[in-house]
């Protein structure tokens, strides 16, 4: 099989539509007691890691499928789209893969040692330790920021439609309001805006690839892959 950037466009595409429902899973799962996530209570309960590891597996799907969807809808986005990819992926990679490594190896069977119990925070950041903390509050920000600046993006491309834009831009607004920690609704907050998002892009590359087989190109400037309602 020849690989054409069709074909890896299709496997991107295909990775972050599967990374939805894992995501989604997780989050829903993801034990909260008293309002923390990630207290000793929270992290002992007894359905962990496997929140953590379809939370983690979610993530490495995602993170496989991006490079291509953003290659799709490069050309649209320009340089906003550009930076809004970059600071997305490295805050992706910052915030979510270190802080889902630490929660599922060694924060949940540290909750479960008395002897080594105390080594997780009080005030719901996995660990006490400063820098850490400072590179997940840091980092969390820019990967908030990026949703919107990656929504207000696709918005102006018109690569896909303007409600897939207008919905990561909301995502990443909403995860910059104080909302409680609460079971459910949580992983609700978290994984429904940029999951449905991501999924939306991968569906019309698929459709995309679909009508026009393997030969397929990315949409040109300012034309929707998708037609959207005239008004």
């Amino acid at each position: 099989m020849t690989v054409t950037p069709a074909l890896l466009y299709r496997l991107g595409a295909v990775s972050v539509v599967a990374a939805f429902p894992l995501n989604l899973a997780g989050g829903l799962l993801h034990p909260v007691v008293d309002g923390a996530a990630h207290s000793v209570p929270a992290l002992s309960a007894p359905i962990n890691p496997l929140p953590h590891v379809l939370l983690l597996s979610g993530t490495l799907l995602l993170m496989l499928g991006v490079p291509a969807l953003y290659a799709w809808v490069a050309a649209g986005t320009g340089m906003l789209g550009l930076v809004a990819y970059v600071t997305y992926f490295l805050s992706s990679v910052l915030v979510a893969f270190s802080h889902l490594v630490i929660e599922a190896f060694v924060s949940v069977p540290f909750s479960r040692d008395p002897a080594t119990a105390g080594a997780i925070s009080g005030s719901d950041t996995l660990l006490d330790y400063e820098p850490y903390v400072l590179l997940q509050t840091v980092s969390g920000l820019v990967f908030m920021g990026s949703m919107i600046l990656f929504g207000i993006a696709l918005i102006r491309s018109r690569a896909v439609p303007v409600w897939i834009g207008a919905l990561m831009a909301a995502g990443g607004v909403v995860l910059l309001l104080p909302i409680p920690a609460m079971p459910g609704v949580t992983g609700l907050v978290v994984e429904i805006p940029r999951g449905c998002a991501f999924a939306a892009i991968g569906l019309c590359v698929l459709s995309a690839t679909r009508r026009n087989g393997l030969n397929a190109t990315p949409p040109t400037p300012g034309r929707a892959v998708v037609p959207t309602p005239s008004r």
